[in-house]
């Protein structure tokens, strides 16, 4: 019998070991979750990767389950203290990436901010998302967060906002998919970090599996996080 319960132990042992390091992945855009997750997966067998499309969902997920990396915008990251920042995503060169505030047939009228309402989606909670905002849009205007990159373009056709907060890749591609005439108006202070991939601290694994398999990212799959390389 503890031959046998000796066996048993093994085996529970080599399954864990052989288990690949989790890896848990929150970036909005309009390409679905699970479309990210598949490509990602594919291209990073060794890896056991969860894309989340609910900043709610990762916050929940990481505090039971305490994955070995997270890969999300550099503000995103800054919410989870344990994960240091190892590889920063680049897009052309850059950290950063410009916001734009997008409305509908006119141009967004910057100097009434602070009395207007604007679409965002919530990639913080409720008050590090308002200081983000009024840090980019230099006001302090009414928002209304969604949990989705797709429910922006409503909220504008609706009339429900006055303007939406995006990056300009996220716009560029509401122009491919949406008949409105969209207008941007460009922010002066409105840069905002790509995403970076965070390390648990003390992860043993995150060096032999994690970031080799992130660096061997091909162009496309790259392109579904906005970026097009790691530093």
């Amino acid at each position: 019998m503890s031959r046998l319960f000796g066996v048993i132990l093994s085996l529970a042992f080599l399954g864990s070991a052989a288990a690949g390091a989790k890896v848990f992945v929150f970036y909005p855009s309009l390409a679905r979750p699970l479309a990210i997750q598949d490509a990602l997966a594919k291209k990073c067998p060794g890896l056991e990767i969860t894309v989340f499309g609910r900043l709610t969902d990762l916050q929940a997920l990481v505090e039971r389950e305490h994955p070995t990396a997270i890969v999300a915008q550099a503000d995103v990251l800054k919410q989870f203290p344990a994960y240091l920042p190892k590889l920063q995503g680049l897009r052309k060169g850059s950290a950063t990436e410009d916001f734009v505030l997008l409305s509908i047939d006119k141009p967004f009228d910057v100097a009434k901010v602070s009395t207007s309402s604007i679409g965002v989606v919530g990639m913080l909670d409720r008050r590090e998302m308002d200081g983000f905002v009024a840090g980019l849009v230099s006001g302090a205007p009414h928002i209304n967060r969604v949990t989705k990159v797709e429910d922006l373009l409503p909220l504008l056709i609706f009339q429900s906002v006055s303007a939406v907060l995006v990056s300009e890749a996220n716009m560029k591609e509401f122009r491919k998919k949406s008949q409105a005439n969209l207008v941007e108006v460009k922010l002066e202070k409105a840069k905002v970090g790509l995403v970076a991939a965070g390390v648990k601290d003390g992860a043993s694994d995150a060096e032999k599996q994690v970031l080799p398999a992130l660096k061997s990212l091909d162009a496309g799959t790259l392109a579904m996080l906005g970026v097009d390389a790691w530093k």
